[in-house]
């Protein structure tokens, strides 16, 4: 190749000395004819016609070579897309593990906090109960001691209603506090889970534009 090199290099400058003669050379008086070296330019042009077919040789044989060079940048290209391909597979892949990771953790998080939230309002709901049947028992066994005056009796009725009634509003107090509870554990899971569908969607979306 080097050869080959060398070859087109003197005959590129075999031809630049051509013209660099006929441009100097002197004109002819009342023509458009140049006087030249006679000996020198026939001897250039010997040196072109001795030079050419090496010349034309090597540019035939870059122009054969050229379907090779294609043929090895078509496979090069073949291998690149089949390995870009691979990767985003695998890419693709890792993501929706990611992502159903990401929402199993957060079913099991929504599930244990409702659940937490049942038992606590389970466990508010039986302490009134027993709060309530305590104080009308009470209430039930002052009356009882009082019987024999009328106006104890009517008093102790009247506290044991009140204290029926207390025992009520207080139930129903009770209630409202552990739905307000509740409310907020779900509304709580609800926001929980708002953020972690929102980092899967950002997540599908960075693949997406990855994937263009």
């Amino acid at each position: 190749m080097q050869v080959q090199s060398d070859d087109i290099k003197i005959f590129a400058s075999k031809l630049a000395d051509l013209e660099e003669m006929v441009m100097q050379a002197k004109r002819v008086p009342l023509s458009n004819m140049c006087m030249v070296d006679r000996e020198r330019t026939l001897g250039i042009i010997s040196d072109l016609i001795h030079n050419s077919p090496k010349v034309f040789q090597h540019c035939q044989e870059i122009v054969g070579q050229e379907s090779v060079i294609l043929a090895e940048a078509n496979k090069k290209a073949q291998a690149t897309m089949e390995s870009a391909s691979k990767q985003a597979g695998g890419i693709v892949s890792d993501a929706r593990q990611k992502a159903n990771h990401r929402m199993q953790e957060a079913q099991s998080q929504s599930q244990d906090a409702l659940n937490k939230a049942q038992m606590q309002a389970a466990a508010m709901i039986r302490e009134a109960q027993e709060n309530a049947q305590n104080m009308v028992k009470d209430a039930e066994a002052r009356a009882a001691h009082m019987v024999s005056q009328q106006e104890i009796v009517a008093r102790a009725t009247m506290e044991a209603e009140e204290c029926r009634q207390q025992a009520s509003d207080q139930v129903d107090r009770l209630y409202a506090d552990v739905y307000q509870h509740i409310d907020d554990v779900l509304a709580q899971v609800d926001r929980s889970l708002s953020d972690k569908l929102t980092d899967i969607r950002m997540t599908r979306q960075q693949l997406d534009q990855s994937m263009r």
